[in-house]
């Protein structure tokens, strides 16, 4: 009997978001740091023959207007729904000695995140990865995982013990209740942290985290296959069974390695591996004042950052051959023409976004000075308030991934020191029913150790039991948290 066939048609509603060149330029723009900017402009500049400076820096320190957190409405677009992986460049180093020298790392990394504390000090690995938790918005119980598996990285960042050891740790040791496959899911929150390639599993996880995060990286879809399909063969180095595998020619195969060179191999290796060799200059993006009336004001520091403009008339240059029928010129000569029209639409789509770069940061410094105003008056970092992306996307009219991208790169100059973005963002707990920042609670914490008697410290119980006088509403295992988060040894230990 003949089998019958049935063809159907169904209909479904979908809804899809496809980024413009402008809005995806607008993107990348509003990730660079200050140093990185004016590259990118000269490079613009250099290619573009329309694009020409003015005679002065538009945007330098002494002439731009100083905002005040007056909490008056920025004139930014609300509507940026980016994606989040355009991310910029990595560090450098792979697999083998041959492709890494160990004095090959990049430097960017180390520019943007070996930042200094108050005290002059550098923030170590295990604080930059904790400043970024507050930008994720978890229940106790997730953040609690996702701070124990930050403990659980070795120096380079790697995770080398398996999720179900880690999942009895917890149950066993902290009376935790967790899962492999939970754990597996609050990895890849910290998989998103800074620096890239953070929280990975072995070499070529941690490279292929890389590769996706940077759309930008020649040979992008040849590394993930390698990463994904030929792992083995890579960390063996097996370089003529990958290039025959893989199909490529010789030069492909100089080009991937060449490629493999810019990621980083040890993500938390390359932060300050020597105080002489982390030393570097922070440049601000912000600069933070305050009166003597409490009334705080801050510019964005764009020295050296020339204003853009087109150096001829475009309306008038498009007009003038607007009525020409391409028909009747030469191939060179219409070539010519729309080579001209290209770079004008594209001088125009830079300026703009320059001008949207700007007004982008301009909402998300407002809306955090609008924070954390206490801070920036009096310069205690108990008065921070609980602060996450959400919030300051909120109050900005931004989308979150815009602010993200603002903080992802950027320090303040203040009275009190330079901090980079991220530091203002925490979770919360509560006193006495009001919200206030963990860092409160973790200066209340270091204070007591401080001052107990040494010969008889301070036991978990014993801390918990003044700190809820004090009105902090904290449990014995938060404590003992916070009390590892800060360096402290356990009582036994003090003695």
């Amino acid at each position: 009997m003949p089998s019958s066939q049935k063809i159907t048609q169904t209909q479904r509603l979908e809804q899809r978001q496809q980024l413009s060149a402008q809005q995806i330029l607008v993107a990348k723009l509003t990730e660079l740091s200050v140093e990185e900017l004016r590259a990118r402009i000269e490079t613009e500049c250099e290619e573009n023959p329309w694009l020409e400076r003015t005679s002065s820096d538009s945007y330098d320190d002494e002439s731009s207007g100083l905002g005040h957190d007056d909490g008056s409405e920025s004139d930014t677009d609300s509507d940026e729904n980016f994606d989040e992986n355009d991310g910029l460049g990595s560090t450098s180093d792979s697999g083998d000695e041959a492709d890494w020298g160990s004095d090959e790392f990049p430097s960017t990394y180390a520019d943007d995140h070996s930042r200094q504390r108050e005290d002059g000090e550098l923030l170590s690995f295990h604080e930059l990865l904790m400043q970024q938790v507050g930008e994720y918005d978890l229940d106790e119980h997730k953040r609690y995982v996702l701070e124990y598996l930050i403990g659980s990285l070795d120096d380079d960042g790697f995770l080398h013990t398996p999720l179900y050891e880690i999942a009895d740790e917890l149950d066993i040791y902290h009376n935790v209740r967790t899962n492999e496959h939970e754990l597996e899911n609050i990895l890849k929150v910290l998989q998103e942290f800074e620096p890239a390639g953070v929280g990975a599993r072995n070499l070529c996880e941690c490279l292929l985290i890389q590769v996706r995060r940077n759309e930008s990286l020649p040979m992008r879809s040849h590394l993930i296959v390698l990463f994904e399909h030929y792992a083995d063969e890579f960390t063996q180095t097996h370089w003529d069974v990958i290039q025959r595998k893989m199909k490529l020619s010789d030069a492909d195969l100089t080009a991937l390695r060449r490629a493999i060179k810019r990621l980083n191999p040890r993500p938390g290796g390359s932060i300050g591996r020597l105080p002489e060799e982390a030393a570097h200059i922070v440049v601000p993006d912000f600069k933070v004042q305050t009166n003597e009336y409490g009334d705080i004001f801050f510019q964005l520091c764009e020295s050296g950052i020339p204003q853009l403009q087109m150096s001829e008339d475009p309306s008038q240059w498009m007009s003038e051959y607007a009525d020409i029928d391409e028909k009747s010129i030469s191939k060179e000569v219409r070539d010519a023409l729309r080579y001209q029209r290209k770079q004008i639409e594209t001088g125009s789509l830079f300026i703009e976004a320059l001008a949207q770069r700007r007004r982008s940061l301009t909402a998300v410094m407002r809306a955090i000075i609008k924070l954390q105003g206490d801070f920036f008056r009096e310069g205690d970092e108990t008065l921070l308030r609980p602060m996450r992306m959400e919030d300051v996307a909120q109050l900005s009219g931004l989308d979150i991934s815009t602010v993200s991208r603002v903080c992802r790169s950027k320090s303040v100059d203040t009275s009190f020191g330079t901090f980079p973005l991220r530091w203002f963002f925490s979770s919360g707990t509560k006193k006495e029913g009001e919200e206030f920042s963990v860092r409160r609670i973790l200066s209340a914490l270091k204070k007591l150790v401080d001052d107990e008697d040494k010969r008889h410290p301070l036991s978990d119980e014993d801390l918990t039991d003044i700190l809820q006088k004090q009105g902090y509403d904290v449990a014995r295992r938060t404590v003992a948290k916070y009390r590892e988060q800060l360096g402290i040894p356990n009582s036994r230990m003090r003695k």
